[in-house]
């Protein structure tokens, strides 16, 4: 990274000189500008410390199945610092998340700040899940001798800037868990072996959320039979494309609910003006009345509303890219979404088995739930599908743990003295 580092190192302090003039009129970049001015935290000195950094919520759900399972198994307990980019990813987790010791904003990605955070952390091990890595922070880490990892990786088509950008990270790396062969095969092409292929711990995690369901009061009643669409994560293209199924699907005993991604009040306004009918609203008290549309305008609710779904829209795939279809898949749903699907693996895979569909248009989603309403046995059909496709999923964090066992700075224990250790 030496010769392009200081030239990346020169635009962020140039940011740094116009983000405090941004954060005047905005407030979100007013909240993610004050955090960054906290200072690392200070772990004792007889802990150990696993820090574990992820871009937002969605990265942390797929990162935290695999981090439990190694601090399950190791003979002492560290001290687990989680850092987010996102203001929303440590706003979540600061006060629910007991297995965080610290959970906080990550460092700016400028030599001097982050060589403190290593210098204070002195971490054993950092995680890094998905994309979301800091050369500055890499380089740091390197220096130091503390192996870094990348987590459920997925590896984009060796081409264009994005991959130049992202290919100078790698030699900083100890090792790349990635989440299919493809994308094991792009980084050997490139001459990177260190690498090991783990699947994805989304699924771990969805897992865990389904079998720890929990019902919704009032839902069951209100959707009294009716064939429930659950729309989740939706966005304001999503909304529009939707409202005009909603159209093509009258007369046919359809109840919606709309999960918006961001439920500002603003948002769910939005809505409102948008949807053809007028729709109840959870938050309202007398929200179970006789509408056939239901915002869901709360948070944390959405990995168990798919249960009472008969088809699921997953949200914006008319955007940067789809939302997470593991959360519906988990419960045997048919999933739709837009054409924006590209980089999610898990998606081909179900488009290929018939139980995924892309939708580009509202008629071709309003077709195929009216053939899912006349003929109800598919569902039972595309449940027994995803059943075996779950099924066959590898165990992300056993293969992860298998190599890391290995690795120097942990000494691994018998399964049975990690459970006595976690009780």
């Amino acid at each position: 990274m030496s010769f392009w580092r200081p030239i990346y190192t020169a635009l962020w302090m140039l940011g740094l000189l116009v983000i405090p003039i941004l954060a005047l009129r905005n407030e979100k970049i007013r909240r993610w500008w004050r955090a960054r001015k906290v200072a690392p935290p200070l772990p004792p000195k007889e802990r150990p410390v696993l820090w574990m950094h992820c871009a937002s919520v969605g990265e942390f759900e797929q990162g935290r199945p695999v981090l439990e399972y190694i601090i399950q198994r190791l003979p002492y307990r560290p001290y687990v610092v989680i850092s987010f980019f996102s203001s929303s990813g440590w706003q979540r987790y600061q006060q629910s998340y007991p297995i965080g010791d610290w959970v906080g904003p990550a460092p700016i990605d400028l030599p001097w700040v982050v060589r403190k955070w290593v210098k204070t952390l002195q971490p054993a091990a950092v995680f890094f899940v998905k994309y979301d890595l800091w050369p500055n922070l890499l380089h740091e880490l390197h220096a130091a001798k503390c192996p870094s990892y990348l987590l459920s990786a997925h590896v984009e088509p060796v081409k264009g800037l994005r991959w130049w950008w992202k290919i100078r990270f790698f030699p900083y790396l100890k090792w790349i868990f990635v989440q299919t062969e493809k994308d094991a095969q792009r980084l050997r092409q490139v001459g990177f072996s260190k690498v090991t292929v783990a699947g994805d711990s989304r699924l771990v995690r969805v897992r865990q959320l389904a079998e720890n369901w929990l019902p919704i009061s009032g839902l069951y009643e209100w959707i009294n039979g009716h064939f429930c669409i659950v729309a989740g994560s939706v966005w304001e293209d999503d909304v529009r494309f939707l409202a005009q199924a909603y159209e093509q699907l009258r007369g046919y005993s359809v109840h919606w609910i709309l999960v918006p991604h961001d439920v500002s009040p603003k948002q769910v306004e939005l809505i409102h003006r948008i949807w053809p009918v007028r729709c109840a609203q959870y938050s309202h008290p007398e929200w179970n009345g006789n509408k056939d549309t239901l915002i869901l305008d709360t948070t944390g609710l959405l990995a168990y509303v798919y249960f009472y779904a008969h088809a699921v829209w997953v949200g914006g795939g008319f955007g940067k890219g789809i939302h997470n279809i593991l959360e519906a898949i988990i419960y045997k749903k048919p999933v739709f979404f837009g054409p924006n699907y590209e980089y999610f693996s898990e998606a081909h895979e179900l488009i290929a088995l018939r139980v995924a569909e892309s939708c580009r248009y509202p008629v071709s989603f309003s077709n195929a739930i009216k053939s899912l309403i006349k003929d109800r046995r598919r569902l039972q059909i595309i449940a027994e599908k995803v059943d075996k496709y779950i099924q066959h999923k590898p165990n992300t964090p056993e293969i992860v743990w298998q190599h890391l066992k290995e690795e120097g700075w942990v000494s691994p224990v018998t399964d049975q003295a990690a459970q006595e250790d976690v009780g």
